[in-house]
């Protein structure tokens, strides 16, 4: 018998069924469901999903269409694909009986959802073609919602195009008719399709822009798409950070699907960074949801990260070979095309683990190159697969010309990000590339050869050309109140809950200031390497040093004036160790008011290391004596050379690749003179030091309690051709752009001098640490020296632990009155290190640098 109902329980039904809809476009399915429930028993229907055509007049048909229309979706959500069909079917008879072209446009256009949820884009292509006749009778809200839903499912067929003029429509609609959430999710859909297309920086930057349009709107899944982004830009740690905040909102909000897809991201993040143990673990699990829920298209999606990751972990090839295949037909038949070249790639990669060429050749064939607008993930891969199946054969030259041509392609992916953090982030996709194209060089036993393949590998940023980022008010507002914020920190004491709350404000805000940096734009070009004819015209004398990784060994190239030599150095993960300990070792001997005892069993165990680390690293390669450039890898970056009992009194210089050496040890002079030294707040001897190097140079600039302060500083690197900072620094390893030095005004993050215009030829930073780098893959160095190198600081000298005041003092004051003697940066520091009173762990950074000739006294 068909219901009729008062005004009044229309109006309710009305009111739950719009609350309804809100909880879904929210991802909160379980309340949707209840909410719809309640909706149509406030109509006397009974439950949404066992009513019939007939069970309602009329007048209240229509609402009761849309009420089961929306209760598809969250039954979809919570209990899986055929069942939110199945009460669609309800709600098409339910239109249907009432000719309602409203009800039959909004029926077509959830079906084409429910399809797209699930991963099939053909047939939710069709459904919302369908629905498209309808659309004049729909409200505005729907017709935006059609237009989201057609452009995503126009992106998971790749027609870009189409997906984003139907979401350029949404947004166009949307913003007329004050729609702030669907302006919002229509604008950040356009972010992911310049995902699709390869534009990293465009998607970021539209995503962080659609957040602003209505803040507290995203969704779980809208956080994870920005994850996927991070993730392809080779933020590993911001990726996993977002897909855990993504995935709070999901749990919280019962959105099972999109929960499990989070899984699969973190998995894939945890495989790029190296976690293969988590990484299978993530992708198993959601394997085994989609597949209890019938979602097959995400279920192939987490096998493929599942293969990938038993590749990494070792298992062996001949029982990956069957299940890679069967997977890569599988896409192949639902045309993800991508995906399905990925599964013939590992399959491969399977057969030449298990030692079956022929066929790894032959599928290899089958397989076929990618393409230029693929992901850069995609087409590395394949490039290195290549390269292994050429290397296998005995085609060595080939493997190489496989592995350069990918690491070019990664060099020009680097260069169009206009962002220090970007461009050293996104070396995390070459690394198995790099480590590659070095294995090969060392297997061809040419130590020209394998210089050329570390230096092609490493160091990409100090190569591509600096962006000066637009004047940014916001982000200048964001850093203030961080470094308010940092300054509390400071003066918290021990209040628990108030550092808790102080810390969760410094991350967001150092992540609102560097995502806004990651929208710049970068010049697309890289420098090219350097050859060693042209390292060794610089050389003179001296001998340059390359140490290269690969394979969990340690080995070195020396080049000098008339031979270049290649040396194996022993496995790497000892020497890690020993860095390690050295670096405690001298992080304590450095605190004042040692009790003797103590200091003498660590400068002990200091001596042992460093003599370890000789005999190893040095004691080989037969420099005797010899003046050194040292291009570092990995750790070696924070090994205070000077401290090395073969290199006392040496002249060392350290850089991160021997083409940034060279280019700096070319650069023209500039026509500056001002000298400035200034002395930050809590040295003990700061001003002493200050006033010692002032009184080393004609003319010098000093700055000493309130007048050192930021100002100071960033005046200096426009106009000082030599700055000395006497300040109390601090290297942040996890965010290390906003490493800084704590001045009179609060800190100066490493962050703000990367927006500087121009940096003084020679900076001595006798702080804390402030030589320290974080290492990313590819020999990606960075903290404050790395940005102040690169800003085209030719030599920077850093201190790579803690330093004592009095020892910095001392050893500052010897290197100055060398340095004006005539001696050049290098020479001047490796005297004043010999004869400091105590250890001076500063390392001479870039390249030497010697003061003008009106200078010296």
């Amino acid at each position: 018998m068909a219901v009729g109902r008062e005004p009044v329980q229309v109006g309710r039904a009305s009111d739950l069924h719009a609350r309804a809809v809100e909880a879904n476009r929210a991802l909160k399915p379980a309340r949707g469901l209840a909410l719809s429930r309640r909706a149509a028993r406030a109509l006397g229907a009974g439950d949404v999903d066992r009513l019939a055509a007939g069970t309602a007049d009329p007048a209240t048909a229509g609402l009761l269409a849309r009420i089961v229309i929306t209760s598809a979706k969250s039954t979809a959500e919570l209990h899986g694909l055929a069942a939110g069909l199945a009460v669609l079917d309800v709600a098409e008879l339910l239109a249907t009986q009432t000719r309602s072209a409203e009800g039959l446009g909004l029926v077509a256009g959830q079906r084409g959802l429910l399809y797209l949820r699930f991963g099939d884009s053909g047939r939710a292509l069709v459904e919302l073609s369908s629905a498209q006749q309808h659309l004049p009778a729909l409200s505005t809200v729907d017709r935006c919602s059609f237009l989201l839903n057609r452009g995503v499912a126009y992106l998971g067929r790749l027609q870009l195009a189409q997906a984003t003029a139907d979401f350029a429509e949404c947004a166009r609609i949307a913003s007329h008719a004050e729609l702030a959430v669907l302006r919002g999710m229509a604008e950040h859909n356009r972010g992911y399709a310049q995902f699709l297309a390869g534009d990293l920086v465009g998607a970021l930057d539209s995503m962080r822009r659609a957040v602003q349009i209505e803040p507290g709107w995203p969704s779980g899944a809208i956080v994870l798409d920005r994850a996927r982004v991070l993730l392809e830009a080779g933020l590993t740690r911001e990726a996993d950070a977002t897909i855990a905040e993504a995935a709070q909102i999901l749990e919280r909000d019962k959105s099972w699907l999109d929960l499990a897809e989070a899984q699969v991201e973190r998995a894939r993040t945890a495989l790029v960074a190296g976690d293969v143990g988590t990484a299978r673990r993530l992708a198993a699990q959601a394997r085994d949801r989609f597949r209890r829920r019938g979602n097959d298209r995400w279920r192939r999606t987490a096998e493929l990260v599942l293969l990938q990751g038993d590749l990494a972990a070792g298992r062996p090839g001949g029982r990956l070979v069957e299940p890679a295949r069967r997977l890569r037909d599988e896409l192949t038949a639902v045309g993800a095309r991508i995906e399905a070249r990925t599964a013939g790639l590992i399959a491969v990669e399977a057969l030449l683990s298990a030692g079956r060429l022929p066929e790894a050749r032959a599928l290899l064939a089958e397989v076929g190159v990618p393409s230029p607008r693929d992901p850069l993930t995609a087409r590395l891969h394949a490039r290195e697969v290549r390269a292994r199946c050429h290397a296998v054969s005995g085609r060595g030259a080939a493997a190489a010309r496989e592995a350069r041509l990918g690491m070019d392609e990664l060099t020009v992916h680097q260069a169009r990000f206009g962002s220090i953090d970007l461009q050293t982030a996104a070396a995390v996709h070459g690394r198995h590339l790099a480590e590659q194209l070095i294995s090969i060089a060392v297997a061809g036993g040419r130590p020209a050869a394998v210089f050329a393949a570390a230096e092609r590998a490493r160091a990409v940023s100090s190569r591509v050309p600096l962006v000066r980022p637009p004047s940014d008010p916001q982000a200048a507002l964001r850093l203030a109140e961080l470094r308010q914020t940092v300054e509390s920190i400071h003066l918290a004491g021990q209040d628990p809950a108030l550092l808790a709350t102080l810390h969760r404000r410094r991350r967001a805000l150092e992540r609102e200031v560097t995502s806004r940096r990651w929208s710049l734009i970068g010049a697309g070009e890289a420098r090219t390497v350097a050859d060693i004819e042209q390292v060794r015209a610089r050389l003179g004398d001296a001998a340059l040093v390359s140490f290269v990784q690969a394979e969990g060994m340690l080995r070195a190239v020396v080049v000098g004036a008339h031979q270049v030599r290649l040396h194996a150095l022993g496995l790497l993960a000892p020497v890690v160790e020993q860095v390690r300990r050295a670096r405690a070792d001298l992080d304590v001997v450095s605190r004042p008011m040692l009790p003797a005892a103590l200091e003498a069993a660590v400068l002990a165990s200091l001596r042992r290391s460093m003599a370890a680390l000789d005999e190893q690293l040095l004691a080989p390669l037969g420099l005797d004596g010899r003046r050194l450039v040292v291009v570092s890898t990995g750790v070696l970056g924070q090994l205070p050379w000077g401290q090395l009992p073969s290199l006392s009194g040496v002249p060392v210089e350290v850089s991160p690749s021997a083409t940034a050496w060279a280019v700096a040890a070319a650069a023209r002079r500039s026509r500056r003179h001002q000298v400035v030294a200034l002395a930050g707040p809590g040295v003990a001897s700061g001003r002493a030091e200050v006033a010692v190097a002032g009184a080393a140079w004609p003319g010098a600039v000093v700055h000493t309690g309130a007048a050192a302060d930021r100002r100071a500083v960033v005046t200096a690197l426009g106009r000082a051709v030599m700055l000395h900072v006497a300040a109390h620094g601090v290297h942040q390893t996890e965010n290390p752009l906003f490493s800084s030095i704590r001045l009179s005004d609060g800190v100066l993050f490493a962050h703000e001098l990367d927006g500087a215009t121009r940096a003084p030829e020679h900076v001595i930073l006798s702080a804390c640490e402030l030589g320290l780098a974080t290492v990313r893959p590819g020999d990606e160095g960075l903290g404050l020296t790395s940005v102040l190198l690169r800003l085209g600081t030719r030599s920077v000298i850093g201190g790579v632990a803690r330093v004592g005041d009095q020892v910095a003092a001392e050893t500052m004051s010897t290197y100055h009155r060398l340095l004006a003697g005539g001696a050049d940066s290098a020479a001047a520091l490796a005297e004043a290190s010999a004869t400091a009173g105590g250890v001076a762990p500063f390392v001479c950074f870039g390249s030497a640098w010697t003061a003008p000739a009106i200078w010296r006294r």
